[in-house]
Order: C-alpha cells, then sequence, then structure tokens
C-alpha cells in the first residue's frame, strides 16, 4: 500500500508556530495527528523533548496537547461542565478562560450564567461562539503545545476576527500547529510549512515562500485574485 506521509523531517522549536498548508489531501491533518498519537508512524518516529511519543502514556500525552479544530464536540452539560471537561471546576479560572476568548458577556447574559446547560451539541450557539468555547476550553487546559486544525474554516469573516482574536491570545508562549485553510490567518507564523503529496516541498517565512514562487505562493496567488 501506499504510504500518506513519505520523507517527512520537520523539527519545531519550543514557543514557536508553524502553519501548515496545502491542498486537500496533501496530509496535512495526518501529519499533526501523529503527535497526540491518534495514529503511529509505521517508519521513522516523532519525538517531544526528544523522546519517542510512544514513551509517554497516552494520558500523559494528551494531557500536554490541546486540540481546538473546525468540528467542535460540545456536551449536553453546563456551561462549566464544557470548558473544565471534568476538571476540578474552578469558576475563576472558567471565567478567565471565557473572557480571554471573547466570550464571558455572552455567558453571563445566559439564563444560569456558568451553569446554563447548552442542550444536544450546544445547538443553540453559533458557528463563531462554538469556536470561542472550545478556544476557551483550551485555555483553561493551557496545554504547552497547541494544535489548531482549520479552527476558522467554517466561519463568516465577522465571526473568524473575534476567533482569531481569541486565537492569538491562546497561542501566546505555545508551540503551535496550525492547519489553515484561509491563508490570511497565519501569514503571521514563524515558520510555513507546504505540503503536497504526502510530502514537505517547501518551507519558510511567509514572505521568503512568497519570493520563491513555489506552492505556496500559487495558493496565495489562488485565494486573493481579485
Amino acid at each position: 500500500k501506499g504510504l500518506v506521509l513519505r520523507n517527512i523531517n520537520l523539527r519545531v522549536p519550543a514557543g514557536q508556530t508553524v502553519a501548515i498548508v496545502g491542498k486537500s489531501g496533501s496530509g496535512k491533518t495526518t501529519l499533526v495527528g501523529l503527535l497526540p498519537r491518534f495514529y503511529d508512524a509505521e517508519h521513522g518516529s516523532v519525538l517531544i523533548d526528544d523522546r519517542p511519543v510512544q514513551d509517554y502514556t497516552l494520558a500523559a500525552l494528551r494531557n500536554q496537547i490541546s486540540l481546538v479544530s473546525q468540528e467542535v464536540v460540545l456536551f449536553n452539560d453546563t456551561v462549566l461542565a464544557n470548558v473544565s471537561l471534568g476538571d476540578t471546576a474552578d469558576r475563576e479560572r472558567v471565567l478567565a478562560a471565557l473572557k480571554s476568548a471573547h466570550l464571558l458577556d455572552f455567558v453571563l447574559a445566559l439564563p444560569q450564567g456558568l451553569d446554563t446547560v447548552l442542550g444536544h451539541n450546544a445547538n443553540q450557539l453559533s458557528g463563531g461562539q462554538r469556536q470561542r468555547l472550545a478556544i476557551a476550553r483550551a485555555i483553561f487546559k493551557d496545554a504547552p503545545v497547541l494544535i489548531l486544525d482549520e479552527a476558522t474554516s467554517a466561519l463568516d469573516s465577522e465571526s473568524e476576527r473575534a476567533v482569531q482574536d481569541a486565537l492569538e491570545v491562546l497561542m501566546q508562549g505555545r508551540t503551535t500547529l496550525v492547519i489553515a485553510h484561509r491563508l490570511s490567518t497565519i501569514e503571521h507564523a514563524d515558520r510555513v510549512v507546504a505540503m503536497d503529496n504526502g510530502r514537505i516541498v517547501e518551507q519558510g517565512s511567509h514572505a521568503e515562500l512568497l519570493a520563491h514562487r513555489g506552492l505556496y505562493a500559487r495558493l496565495h496567488a489562488m485565494q486573493f485574485r481579485t
């Protein structure tokens, strides 16, 4: 069978933001999924702090990683429980996380505030509110590694601005891997990695890759063509 990823060699220093771009099916989500061990590599190794991810228990490994994706899973429970995910519910920390995620005013206006039950998958929330609740959850978790998988792709531009502001708060001081469809959201990444057909074909800063006139420049031109 063919390998989904080939000849991958990627090193991410602590605290750096690395954006991963490419067309659908290029291997972006598969690559970042190796870190929390959603799948294991058949060949080669995936290391955190120079130790193979298999050396950590799954619980310990995933405790160090926060994931925010476009598919937000919310529970038929209170706002408090949805943000703290069963952790000892420190109400002040949950309130601080909601404030950082630009969602505090909305939650305080709910009938029971933090204790309002959101209902089945929180269907009464808008897409932007659901995303910001997921971001509040990640802020509350306070893990050192952050994975953002198309976290703003399904939003209108006004919601995206609020979510982007919340993400910028969340990313501070963390090692962040960003998969982004909208290239405007990643121009300030420390490094951009462009993938095609399961391979890394180029990497550098936004400006360097535009000047290189390769895959990233072509993707960028297609998105910003007027």
